[in-house]
């Protein structure tokens, strides 16, 4: 099993804003990290802020491509598009839950 280790993570193609995007199953060590950020915010009050920052990360760790996007760029697509994306990277990683919503 040591040797799937280096081998590229698969990836599937999803429908995003009438194109498509290329979504990369998360690591474990992925998933753990974005989970730590969510169980930081919660302890804080409720803010929109908040969750927008942890669908940024969910959709920047995922879409192939979307880590080079500032959070401005991310800020200029529709927020049902993002969040429905965030929602298939997490069910790709094998996460349920609405860890990606805004």
């Amino acid at each position: 099993m040591k040797h799937l280790l280096k081998k590229a993570r698969p990836t599937v193609e999803v429908d995003f804003m009438g194109d498509k995007v290329k979504i990369v199953k998360l690591s474990v060590t992925e998933v753990r990290e974005f989970q730590k950020e969510i169980d930081t915010l919660k302890d804080k009050t409720e803010d929109a802020d908040s969750g927008l920052a942890i669908q940024r990360k969910i959709i920047r760790l995922g879409v192939v491509g979307a880590s080079e996007l500032s959070d401005e760029e991310l800020d200029s697509f529709p927020l049902d598009d993002l969040s429905t994306l965030a929602k298939v990277v997490l069910e790709q990683a094998g996460v349920r839950g609405n860890e990606g919503n805004a």
